[in-house]
C-alpha cells in the first residue's frame, strides 16, 4: 500500500533540488577538495604565505555556503580549480627538476597566480554584493577586479622580500624575475577582468540563478531580496 508523504514534512535535500544543482555542487566539492588539501600541504611545511592564499580561498568558498545554510551553494567548480591552481603549480615545483627543465615553468606559475587573484577579486564583488549594500556596476567590477589582482600581487612580493631577509629563503631571486611576475600578473588581471564580464554574460540563465549570480550587477539590492 503506497503511502503518502505527510504535508509540512521536511524533504530529502537531494529529491527536492533540479539535478543541474546537485551535479554542479558535486562537480565543486570535489574541487574544493583540492583547494582543501593542497592548503593543508602548505599549512604543515609552514610556507606563511601560500598558508595565507589558501585560507583566504577557501573562506571565499565557505561563505557562500556557512551564509546560506544551503551546501548546495558551491562556487562554480571552475573557480574552485582556478583557486587552487596557483598551490598545486607552487607545489609541483617544489621539485626542482621542473624549474631547470622548463624555462617557463615561473612565467606559467606567475600567470596561474594572477588568474587564482583576479577570482578572488571577482568573488569578493560577488559576495560584496550579495551580502553587504555595496553595489557595483560591471564596468567597476572589471576595474576592480584589475585593480585588486595588481594590489595584492604587490603585497605578496613584498611578503616575499620580508621572508627572505628574516628567514632565510630565497623566493626573489632576481629583480628581473619580480618585474617578469609583475608583468605576467598585469596580463592576467587585465585578461580576467574581461573573461569575468564576459562570463557572466555566457553562463545560462539558469545555471547563474543555481549559483545565485543571477542579474548580480543590472538591479538593485531592494529589488534582489
Amino acid at each position: 500500500m503506497d503511502t503518502m508523504p505527510l504535508k509540512g514534512a521536511p524533504q530529502n535535500p537531494l529529491t527536492s533540488r533540479p539535478r543541474e544543482q546537485i551535479i554542479e555542487a558535486e562537480i565543486s566539492w570535489i574541487a574544493s577538495l583540492v583547494l582543501f588539501f593542497s592548503t593543508v600541504y602548505v599549512t604543515l611545511n609552514l610556507d606563511v604565505l601560500w598558508m595565507a592564499f589558501g585560507i583566504t580561498a577557501l573562506s571565499l568558498y565557505v561563505l557562500p555556503i556557512v551564509t546560506m545554510r544551503d551546501p548546495f551553494r558551491a562556487l562554480p567548480w571552475e573557480m574552485t580549480l582556478l583557486l587552487a591552481a596557483p598551490l598545486l603549480l607552487h607545489i609541483s615545483s617544489g621539485a626542482s627538476v621542473l624549474e631547470e627543465a622548463f624555462d617557463w615553468w615561473d612565467d606559467l606559475t606567475s600567470l596561474a597566480f594572477s588568474f587564482s587573484l583576479a577570482t578572488i577579486g571577482f568573488l569578493l564583488t560577488v559576495e560584496l554584493q550579495m551580502y553587504t549594500d555595496v553595489l557595483m556596476s560591471r564596468g567597476f567590477a572589471v576595474f576592480f577586479v584589475f585593480m585588486f589582482t595588481l594590489g595584492v600581487s604587490g603585497f605578496w612580493h613584498l611578503g616575499e622580500y620580508l621572508d627572505d631577509v628574516f628567514f632565510g629563503t630565497s623566493h626573489i631571486v632576481s629583480n628581473s624575475s619580480v618585474m617578469r611576475s609583475f608583468l605576467w600578473t598585469l596580463v592576467g588581471g587585465v585578461l580576467m577582468g574581461f573573461v569575468y564580464a564576459a562570463y557572466l554574460k555566457a553562463v545560462p540563465e539558469r545555471r547563474q540563478k543555481v549559483l545565485g549570480f543571477i542579474h548580480l550587477w543590472e538591479v538593485p539590492k531592494w529589488e534582489r531580496d
